[in-house]
């Protein structure tokens, strides 16, 4: 580890379990940033191509199959977006016909959405490559070594969500 980086680590050496890093770029969280940009890039490029579909969409579109009845407000802290961009997406999939809107069952003051039929046939069509690109990139690793990702993925994901909340004073949402 560099001197650099030791200053900054003072006093955690005896606890820290990163691995050494020489720049930003052995840094954990900035390696999961580059892998999360470069699926972003191929994802934005053929989900425009094939289905005129911006990722956002694409992802607000799935989990609104997903969670149907679906709130807007419900969605945006899953996808960690901010409401008013969520707002532009929900208007957008509106627009093109794949969602619907209407007032939620348990809330009458919300906004509850689902898929339309031509939703549905899109997210399944969407869904069917999105799983071809997962498997495409999951090629290099071993069955086993995908199962220990994907459970380390989903304890980092509830961990920092956690941390998350608290750093913005909300409750935990469990």
């Amino acid at each position: 580890m560099s001197d650099d980086f030791q200053v900054g680590l003072d006093g955690l050496d005896a606890v820290r379990k990163h691995p050494d890093v020489r720049s930003i770029e052995d840094v954990i969280t900035f390696r999961l940033r580059r892998l999360v940009a470069i699926g972003e890039r191929a994802g934005h490029d053929w989900s425009q191509r094939m289905f005129d579909l911006s990722l956002n969409e694409w992802r607000l579109l799935a989990l609104v199959k997903g969670r149907a009845p679906a709130r807007a407000g419900g969605l945006a802290d899953l996808l960690v977006m901010d409401k008013s961009q969520t707002s532009r997406v929900t208007k957008s999939l509106l627009n093109k016909g794949l969602i619907r809107s209407f007032p939620d069952p348990d809330d009458g003051r919300a906004v509850a959405l689902e898929p339309t039929p031509e939703g549905v046939v899109l997210y399944r069509r969407v869904f069917a490559e999105v799983m071809r690109s997962n498997e495409r990139v999951l090629d290099v690793l071993t069955h086993q070594e995908v199962q220990m990702l994907d459970e380390i993925l989903g304890k980092l994901i509830e961990h920092s969500s956690d941390l998350l909340e608290a750093r913005m004073g909300r409750p935990l949402n469990r």
